[in-house]
Formats: C-alpha cells, sequence, structure tokens
C-alpha cells in the first residue's frame, strides 16, 4: 500500500477521516528469517540504494550511531518493517564481535535508529515492529533479556499497535463477518439474551451462581452469536508461543463452527456458540486445540474425550447428560494458556454461571458432577484460590490409582496387614494384649495369661471361616481369644 498510492485508494477508500498522499512512500523491510551478512543497518541502506554510505560499519559489524541514521534516512517520506526480530537475535547471539555479540550490537544500531526517528529531521519516517512480547519460544534468558531491552527502547517513542484486541468486542466483529453470511435479527437476539438471563436467575434462586442476569443479556446482545466468555477465556492463551492471535482464533472457531453446522451437529438445539462447543473427538478440532498447548494432550484423553472412554465421557453416560464434558471442556479452555503467569482456571461459581443455557439443569454440577471430577480425573487440579484447572501433570487421585494398581493381592495383603497391625495395635491392653493381622491358622498361639485378637479374612457366607470355627471349637482356653472380621466385599475392594 506504501509504494502503491493506486491500491492505497481503493484499500482506503472508506476511510474518509484518514488523509493519506497520493506519492510512492519509500520501503525498507527485513525479516530476521534471512540472512543479513551486513547487518539489519546494511540491509537497509542496501534497500535504500545507498550501501556505501553505512561501509564503515560492515567490517567489522558496528552498530550506526544516532546521526548516520539521520543522514541515511533523510528525505523522501519512508517506511521501514521489521518483522521476525526474536529469531534474528537467537542467531545473532551466536556470531562474537569483539568482547560482546551481534545481537548487542544489533541492540545498539535499533536503539539508534529509533531515536534518530525521533528528530525532527526525520518526521516523515516512520518504522513498524512486529510483537515483541511473547518470550521466543526456542531462546535462552540472554535473548530474552536483548529483546526485553529493546522493546523498553521502542516503548519510550513508539505507538502500541494492536490490530485486533482479542479481549475486546472486535473479536466478535471479525469471527461473524469471517463465518457468517447472514444472522438473525435484533428481535432474535434479544429473546436469545432474555432466555439465558431467566437462566442465570433460575441458577440464583438455587444459590449456586452470583452472576446477573440482566449483565449476562447486555453482553450476549454484544458477542451473539457467541457466548462473550469466549472472549476473556481465548484471551488466556494469545501470548502462548507460536500461536497466532487473530489467525489462529479464526483458524479454530472456524473448524468448531463448521463442526456444529455439519450433518448430526449440535447448531440445531444451540442458542449460542460457547467457549465448551468443541468437538475434541473430531481430530482436525483437537488438533487446533492441542496446537495451541500440546501439553495437554493426556489430560484431553484420559479426562475430557477419547470416544467414549473418558472420565467426563463414562459419568455422563451414566448420568444421561453432557454436564461432565462441557465443565471439563471448559475448564480445558481456561487452562491452555503456557506463558509464565498467566491465569488460569476458572472458580466453582464462574464454571456454574458459564453453563447457564435454557433448560439446563445445573442443580447437580456442584455437588456431584464436580465433585466427582475431583475424585476421578488425573490431571484436574487446584489452586490456592480454589479455581479448577487441568495441568500437564498427574494429580493425586492419578498417583493412588497408579500405586494401587501396581500392586498384587499378596503384596496388597502385606500393607493392609501392616496398616491393620498399627490401627489395632493394644495401647491400654485392658481388652487384649496381642494382635494378629490375617495370619495363618498355624501360626495363632494362645496362652493362658494373653488375650489375643485376630484380625481375619471375612467369610463369603458372612460369619467365620470354617476352618477358623473349627480352630476356635478345639481351644483350650477359648475365651483369651477375639474374632475381628467384615464383609468379603470391602475386602475385594481395598485389594
Amino acid at each position: 500500500l506504501a509504494k502503491h498510492p493506486d491500491l492505497r485508494r481503493q484499500a482506503m477508500i472508506d476511510l474518509d477521516d484518514v488523509t493519506h498522499t497520493s506519492k510512492p512512500v519509500r520501503v525498507a523491510a527485513f525479516s530476521g528469517r534471512e540472512e543479513a551478512p551486513l547487518g539489519i543497518w546494511g540491509t537497509i541502506a542496501e534497500q535504500l540504494g545507498k550501501r556505501e554510505q553505512f561501509k564503515d560499519y560492515y567490517s567489522p559489524l558496528a552498530a550506526p550511531g544516532q546521526s548516520a541514521w539521520v543522514e541515511l534516512l533523510r528525505g523522501e517520506p519512508l517506511l521501514i518493517l521489521l518483522d521476525e526480530l526474536p529469531p534474528y537475535f537467537e542467531n545473532a547471539r551466536s556470531k562474537p564481535i569483539g568482547n560482546s555479540d551481534l545481537s548487542v550490537v544489533t541492540t545498539a544500531a535499533l536503539s539508534n535508529l529509533l531515536v534518530a526517528v525521533g528528530k525532527p529531521g526525520l518526521a516523515n519516517v516512520c518504522v513498524v515492529i512486529s510483537d515483541l512480547k511473547a518470550t521466543y519460544e526456542e531462546g535462552s534468558g540472554r535473548i530474552n533479556r536483548a529483546l526485553e531491552n529493546f522493546a523498553n527502547e521502542i516503548g519510550r517513542s513508539a505507538m502500541m499497535l494492536e490490530p485486533v484486541g482479542l479481549n475486546t468486542d472486535e473479536i466478535y466483529h471479525i469471527l461473524r463477518k469471517r463465518l457468517f453470511a447472514q444472522l438473525p435479527g435484533e428481535a432474535d437476539v434479544e429473546a436469545v439474551a432474555q432466555a439465558y438471563a431467566q437462566a442465570v436467575r433460575d441458577a440464583k434462586q438455587m444459590d449456586i451462581t452470583s452472576a446477573s442476569p440482566e449483565k449476562f443479556a447486555q453482553l450476549i446482545k454484544a458477542s451473539y452469536p457467541f457466548h462473550f466468555a469466549i472472549r476473556d477465556l481465548y484471551a488466556r492463551f494469545r501470548e502462548n508461543p507460536g500461536f497466532q492471535q487473530t489467525r489462529g482464533l479464526i483458524r479454530l472457531m472456524r473448524v468448531v463452527v463448521s463442526r456444529l453446522f455439519e450433518d448430526g451437529g449440535a447448531a440445531d438445539r444451540l442458542a449460542l456458540i460457547h467457549a465448551h462447543d468443541v468437538d475434541l473427538n473430531d481430530r482436525e478440532t483437537k488438533a487446533q486445540v492441542t496446537h495451541i498447548n500440546p501439553t495437554l494432550d493426556n489430560a484431553i484423553s484420559h479426562d475430557i474425550a477419547s470416544h467414549g472412554q473418558a472420565v467426563a465421557e463414562i459419568m455422563d453416560a451414566r448420568l444421561g447428560s453432557t454436564d461432565a464434558q462441557d465443565a471439563c471442556k471448559l475448564l480445558l479452555v481456561a487452562s491452555l494458556a503456557s506463558v509464565p503467569d498467566a491465569v488460569l482456571g476458572l472458580s466453582l461459581s464462574e464454571v456454574t454461571s458459564f453453563l447457564c443455557t435454557p433448560g439446563r439443569d445445573l442443580s447437580m454440577l456442584r455437588k456431584d458432577i464436580l465433585a466427582e471430577l475431583n475424585t476421578r480425573a488425573w490431571y484436574l487440579h487446584a489452586n490456592r484460590d480454589g479455581k479448577l484447572y487441568f495441568k500437564n501433570v498427574q494429580n493425586l487421585v492419578a498417583k493412588l490409582k497408579t500405586t494401587a494398581e501396581s500392586y498384587h493381592r499378596e503384596s496388597s495383603l502385606k500393607e493392609l496387614q501392616k496398616f491393620l497391625g498399627k490401627a489395632f495395635a493394644p495401647s491400654l491392653k485392658d481388652c487384649y494384649q496381642d494382635v494378629l493381622v490375617l495370619p495363618p491358622i498355624d501360626e495363632i498361639e494362645i496362652t493362658p495369661n494373653r488375650v489375643s485378637l485376630i484380625v481375619c479374612e471375612p467369610s463369603l457366607g458372612g460369619g467365620l471361616h470354617a476352618d477358623l470355627l473349627r480352630f476356635y471349637e478345639d481351644l483350650t482356653y477359648p475365651n483369651r481369644i477375639l474374632f475381628l472380621s467384615g464383609t468379603h466385599g470391602s475386602l475385594e475392594s481395598l485389594l
């Protein structure tokens, strides 16, 4: 657009309040994915046809100062585009220059460029630099510090331009335009908003949410046909390494929406597209989700969706609902962020309010469904504030289950003997003086001066096992022995 005024006029035809020159604008562009044997400054000078003007800064590579930049860039309007700088800094770190390296020299050169552009002589020069906030996923602490220093330098004189704010209503406008040819009128949207508001009122009467019905309706009218939770939950993972904020979200939502509108999809019974309306049993949908955070793949397959075999799916099959799966998918979306200090998880109140839909009974959600998920899901955790979230680390439930499965019957019996031996060890010894746990009959010795407690395996038919009963009947001192047992089912469940 800068180079070609004709294209510029076509693109800006609807922007009446924006003035622009009808002349071509000089453009110098650099991508960090390309080689730059003369440094970034040499590449810019070469594109401007002034390579020789910077010849003193090529061998060895040295940072041009402020005055050098001013002399190079002065003249006709100029646009400088710098993209993909993090990988360039990573590569530059491996190239020594004197007692330093190319990444340090580049930081100095670009810092001087920004200072120069702020001078009156270069008022018609604009430098555009792509986002430096996200940590370069392959970078070390040193490269990240170099990027941070450069970002701080930029912050002194730059204006931050965010193409699309994922945490603003602007994202709804883009998704509507890109994904739908036509949408219902205002009356239909109002009806949907009021139906959701009523669902929240019903939930408040049951004292399971503190959400405001009026605010609910207002937010839904602004976000329709999407649930308003999408904006805030999806914005949490926008800084994930490798995730292209706007394009990545559009790709994800395109897959989600197309899946909903397929034959047999859920579009006919849904009034809104919710944050949890992701079909994780669909290969393409799951691929989009795991691309955002690959570490949660095990959590998805074990706890959320595995063609009927995951924890939430088994629960829903028994309960005849989708509440467990919806709650888990909602918590998964709230757990996809992978950058340091990211917001993860949802409180019980938030889960309840986000799942409020017309006609849905949420009375069992907290006490039954979420409580059972806490005791069955392997990757579900709770933070200090009580917010639930998924993590790529097995929780205590998983570890206990794995440990229990590693024991065979004999090992389990030995562990049970140790536990019961400690539990029933006599202290005052008023009732009994010795305790034997699950002993073979030939190891039971009864003496006239001591009472023994025998903890024995339950009999299938109830009461004492026949061999123990005969042993008791043949005793010389039957009043020196006590038997303690339980039910056969209880023993088997322990083992």
